[in-house]
């Protein structure tokens, strides 16, 4: 049962729903930095997909379920680099090691 919450909502299912409903840039950019839930932050991120700020997501975000995916996008092998070594999460680390291998390899 849905919480009427959309966007709002803790329920990831719920959350990210609503999000794919949403092309207004503004919107998914109060999404992208006010989303209690990351796969609704994740995705207002990819959405807008502006590089500038997938990297900032990918640096920052609190959330390594955001960190993950976004690192995926980079472009900026030193960021990815950066991120491969710094990352709190193993995870990430991880993502950032096959980001890496991609980038090297074009």
């Amino acid at each position: 049962m849905r919480s009427g919450l959309g966007w709002r909502s803790l329920d990831p299912v719920e959350a990210v729903a609503a999000v794919h409903e949403i092309e207004n840039k503004d919107t998914l950019l109060r999404i992208a930095y006010e989303a209690r839930n990351p796969e609704a932050r994740r995705l207002a991120v990819l959405k807008i997909g502006d590089k500038e700020l997938m990297a900032s997501f990918a640096k920052h975000d609190i959330s390594p379920i955001v960190r993950r995916r976004l690192v995926r996008e980079l472009d900026d092998i030193e960021l990815v680099r950066y991120i491969r070594q710094n990352d709190t999460d193993w995870s990430v680390r991880d993502s950032a090691l096959g980001r890496l291998k991609t980038l090297e390899e074009e």
